[in-house]
């Protein structure tokens, strides 16, 4: 379901993958996230903070070659979801002839943790797949919403000035299979993941690189440089 939330267009629907393929597709994410965890890469900018250090993508062939089959069917999901996506919410009508590069992420939280609030500014749109919310979980009716149970929660982005954030903000409930797409630029976070066990989830950074017309454009930098 494509829903405008405010001004903003958000993909929050069931994906197709069984049970089963979640599972395989959970057992991978676990599995490249210690990895990762345990044998950190040496990052390109060591000028950036060590907390911001997590260069990691698993749509690149030394992760790859790790995954199981369904890795390669979930790849080809997300590029059609987002190219109709593309489509349906902005109109984009030559969506398959677009480049898109793309970046995944492995996430996975325990018990207390949760996602600060923040936007990946490196691409224009995010997509995340559910894989695992835990267990034991409280009811959302039953549920503390000064606690909440790792809701996603999505800012208005825009201005209002003495407005009451709470009035500002979309919570959705997560579940295995749900998959969410918006926007990059917006604001987002998690409530604390308090269930049992495990939450679990790909994300995946998403930029159109090519009908942006960067050919007309130069480089601002070299002999004419004023610093």
């Amino acid at each position: 379901m494509l829903e405008h939330l405010w001004s903003t267009p958000v993909l929050h629907e069931e994906s197709p993958f069984t049970m089963d393929q979640l599972e395989e597709l959970k057992q991978f994410t676990t599995e490249r996230f210690r990895n990762h965890k345990a044998h950190p890469p040496r990052h390109a900018l060591p000028d950036v903070p060590v907390k911001l250090r997590t260069q990691l993508n698993l749509f690149l062939p030394d992760h790859e070659m790790h995954a199981p089959a369904v890795w390669f069917e979930f790849k080809r999901w997300v590029d059609r979801t987002y190219r109709a996506y593309l489509k349906e919410a902005h109109g984009v009508r030559n969506v398959n002839e677009l480049e898109v590069l793309a970046r995944c992420i492995p996430v996975c939280y325990q018990k207390g943790m949760r996602a600060q609030p923040h936007y990946h500014h490196t691409g224009d749109h995010v997509l995340c797949l559910y894989l695992d919310c835990g267990n034991d979980r409280i009811p959302p009716e039953d549920r503390d919403w000064t606690v909440g149970d790792g809701e996603l929660l999505l800012q208005d982005p825009r201005p209002m000035a003495g407005f009451p954030f709470w009035e500002k903000v979309r919570y959705i409930d997560t579940f295995p299979g749900l998959v969410v797409l918006h926007p990059s630029r917006i604001w987002h976070e998690t409530n604390p993941f308090n269930a049992q066990g495990e939450r679990t989830l790909l994300v995946v950074t998403l930029r159109v690189a090519s009908h942006n017309y960067s050919d007309l454009y130069t480089e601002l930098k070299g002999e004419a440089s004023c610093l």
